[in-house]
């Protein structure tokens, strides 16, 4: 029987993850802090212990070996070095801070990051300034191809985009349920909600990982993106939660300088839209089809978040402040600055006509706007 190890297992992706390995045959173990025991995990067996850490992971590993070790959660450069030589196959997960703008994207030239980043563009190291956040992702990366490289294992690396589903350790939808919830019938939504940020169902995101898991040879030296066929604007994203509410919400788009808070609500600190990336690779190379929808798995996840509101405890890093009064001062204020705009530098729209002609007459010359 082969064996697989998780370290991690318990965030979104876990539980599709496991199931899928237990169907495939795999002797399962996981390995995490404990901290967090989710009720609905597979039967596995669990080791607890800091992923870290390389001491903690050594002392509750010892000289144990397995087919493959999945690295979900902890330091991976540590993490990647542990399991050096003592695994068939290493796959690591990172995600899109790996790529040049994602991070600090007023550094970067041109703006951002590419639109619908591939796995062989530009990381965040290709030329100074260097986010020091995004460097480390860069260099834990390298890592895990340099051990493989090396002999250690077979290395892959799977590049996660924002994820979504029950238990993500951000609840992004609840900006809006909570909303509702609350009565409220504004909400502000920076640059008008014009983003382009690609998402990942967890069940889509731990699909990629058991296709790589299937296909070690073709996987090996290879990083994949994963991001659902399907995408939206984050304006789109939140009229399609506000429709499975039954609801309705006015977006008010003020610029994402004046709204930080807002800002800080949907997307990842110090980061900024677009984050589009390639995710074709996978389904080239390892025949990988998404096993959920979009519109399916926001609808279960929304479900799963009126369920189960979050909490301070439950999720510690979710910051979001829902000071009502101070968007509507925001609002308040935005409105009387478009005001004076309008009244003090009115504009008229440009004349537009199609670029084809369309005469009024028959005749082989131009027409009356000498087109």
């Amino acid at each position: 029987m082969k064996s697989a190890l998780v370290v991690g297992g318990t965030g979104p992706t876990g539980p599709h993850l496991l199931q899928g390995l237990l169907d495939r045959g795999y002797d399962v173990t996981i390995l995490h802090r404990g901290v967090h025991e989710p009720p609905d995990l597979p039967e596995v067996r669990h080791i607890h212990a800091d992923p870290h850490f390389r001491e903690t992971l050594d002392e509750a590993t010892g000289d144990r070996e397995w087919d493959v070790v999945l690295g979900l959660y902890g330091r991976l450069r540590t993490v990647a070095r542990a399991f050096a030589g003592r695994c068939g196959h290493f796959v690591g997960v990172g995600g899109v801070p790996v790529y040049r703008g994602f991070l600090d994207p007023e550094d970067s030239r041109p703006h951002g990051m590419a639109v619908l980043a591939r796995e062989d563009g530009p990381l965040a190291d290709a030329y100074p300034p260097v986010s020091p956040f995004a460097g480390k992702i860069v260099e834990a990366e390298r890592e895990v191809f340099a051990v493989g490289a090396a002999g250690g294992y077979a290395a892959t690396m799977v590049r996660y985009s924002q994820i979504y589903g029950p238990r993500n350790i951000v609840p992004w939808e609840w900006a809006v349920i909570r909303r509702i919830a609350d009565g409220r019938r504004r909400m502000i939504l920076p640059d008008n909600g014009l983003w382009l940020i690609s998402r990942c169902a967890a069940r889509n995101a731990a699909e990629v990982l058991l296709k790589v898991v299937d296909s070690p040879g073709t996987a090996a030296g290879e990083a994949f993106n994963v991001a659902d066929d399907d995408q939206q604007t984050t304006r789109q994203w939140v009229q399609r939660i506000v429709a499975l509410l039954g609801a309705e919400l006015e977006i008010v788009g003020i610029p994402a300088q004046l709204a930080p808070s807002a800002m800080g609500e949907l997307l990842a600190p110090t980061a900024g839209p677009h984050v589009l990336v390639d995710a074709t690779k996978a389904k080239r190379l390892l025949g990988y089809h998404e096993v959920v929808s979009a519109d399916v798995a926001l609808a279960e996840t929304v479900d799963w978040l009126r369920a189960n509101p979050p909490t301070a405890t439950a999720y510690p890093a979710y910051n979001a402040r829902f000071d009502y009064a101070q968007e509507d001062r925001l609002i308040a204020a935005w409105e009387q600055a478009c005001a004076h705009v309008l009244a003090t530098a009115p504009e008229q729209p440009l004349e537009t006509a199609h670029a084809m002609p369309h005469p009024k007459v028959p005749g082989v010359t131009v027409d009356e706007r000498g087109r």
